[in-house]
């Protein structure tokens, strides 16, 4: 095994560990034991949560220098399997986990406003995801995702000291984003240029953030909701 093969493996084998212990409802990529990544949904109390494979709609993988690399997809039992061509330094996923919407006496349910009767209020749930795998130039790759956080520095992340990210919507930086590092971490918001400074930990970091939006005139939903998992790894 090559050094940055040995690392790779590490670090995801790091970030996998505890995952879903401190998550909002987010989607990730954990390795297998075949080389290849799981695609997970859940965070809710640690729980993993099964999912329809359709509500995957992008997973993509890039190398070093920030081009694409072919990914073959499958469903599992356990998740959706995503197998890079070669090795990845960076993995992303594009999640919708449809419409959910309630009465003003009823609980959310996870059908939209139109399909439910009396409803008052809906939400259109996205969810995306970035894994930075080798630190580098990709961890600056603005990836055109509709939310989306990138690294603003090309060096690997070091534990206990800040570093900075960018957060965009539709490609352009974003004031008054909540992100914080796991769901109990201390929450920082994005300044008028998009950029937050957050502290990493020691191993594996996921940052989270989160924006809701109004929508008018659209019968399915009241608001769209974008949430992002951004996880990395420090080294020494």
């Amino acid at each position: 095994m090559t050094a940055i093969r040995s690392r790779v493996a590490t670090a995801l084998a790091a970030l996998a560990f505890g995952m879903g212990a401190a998550q909002a409802h987010n989607v990730w990529l954990v390795p297998d034991a075949q080389g290849a990544y799981l695609v997970q949904f859940g965070g809710h109390e640690g729980k993993l949560e099964e999912f329809n494979s359709s509500k995957l709609t992008s997973v993509t993988a890039y190398d070093r220098r920030g081009r694409k690399i072919d990914v073959a997809t499958q469903a599992a039992t356990d998740g959706v399997r995503v197998k890079p061509e070669r090795e990845p330094a960076m993995l992303a996923a594009e999640f919708d986990n449809g419409f959910f919407s309630k009465t003003d006496s009823s609980a959310m349910v996870n059908k939209p406003m139109d399909e439910n009767p009396g409803a008052t209020s809906g939400v259109h749930a996205m969810k995306f995801h970035k894994t930075v795998l080798q630190w580098g130039l990709i961890a600056r790759k603005e990836l055109g995702q509709t939310f989306e956080i990138v690294g603003t520095q090309s060096k690997d992340p070091q534990a206990g000291k800040p570093m900075q990210v960018k957060v965009l919507k539709d490609g352009k930086p974003i004031a008054g984003v909540r992100l914080s590092l796991g769901e109990d971490g201390t929450p920082v918001t994005s300044a008028a240029d998009g950029t937050a400074t957050v502290t990493p930990v020691e191993g594996r970091n996921q940052l989270l953030a989160i924006i809701r939006m109004p929508v008018q005139g659209d019968p399915k939903t009241t608001q769209r909701s974008y949430e992002y998992l951004f996880a990395f790894q420090t080294h020494d």
